[in-house]
């Protein structure tokens, strides 16, 4: 499943953002808040759980940002 990073989600507790500042903030939230962290993206049944979240930033990390690219 391909993850468009401005897509606007909700992160739980946390408020509306792009997916890859929703990625990045609870990637810095501390580790008790880490396991509760959901992503929640609009039209979509299954909210994103810490450890789809984790995967992304590994992915991301990788990846240059768009904007970066450009």
């Amino acid at each position: 499943m391909a993850f468009d990073p401005d897509e606007l989600v909700t992160l739980t507790d946390h408020g509306t953002m792009k997916l890859r500042s929703a990625v990045r903030r609870a990637m810095v939230l501390l580790p008790k808040d880490r396991v509760r962290a959901t992503i929640v993206r609009e039209g979509r049944r299954r909210p994103l759980k810490f450890e789809q979240i984790k995967g992304l930033a590994e992915k991301w990390e990788k990846q240059p940002a768009r904007s970066e690219r450009e």
